[in-house]
């Protein structure tokens, strides 16, 4: 499955917006916590996620400010989000697992 990174927080709030109805998994994989949400209920947390994002790139003056964290599957028809925080940046080999994994039910990522 290939994922987009969207560097652009307006336009992650278009594709929050255009997810459709159905079950969707919310998954924290830092606690270990997962979740079956109704499609209301995950764009709130996306947009939660988004607004802590936002808090990091103005309170980190060494993050840059194009910085992304958000790769979604299909940004025209968002069915599954990797989403990753601070810790994943850094001289790596590898991208570290995503802090939090949202995908629609029946979908595997």
């Amino acid at each position: 499955m290939r994922f987009y990174g969207v560097a652009s927080e307006e336009r992650v709030k278009e594709i929050i917006e255009s997810i459709e109805n159905g079950v969707w998994f919310f998954e924290d994989t830092k606690h270990g916590s997962k979740e079956r949400l109704e499609h209301r209920r995950v764009k709130e947390k996306l947009r939660e996620i988004l607004l802590e994002i936002q808090s990091w790139k103005s309170s980190m003056s060494l993050l840059p400010k194009n910085t992304i964290f958000i790769f979604v599957h299909e940004p025209s028809c968002p069915r599954a989000f990797k989403i990753y925080d601070t810790t994943s940046l850094g001289c790596s080999s590898e991208l570290s697992p995503p802090r939090w994994k949202v995908y629609m039910d029946g979908v595997e990522i």
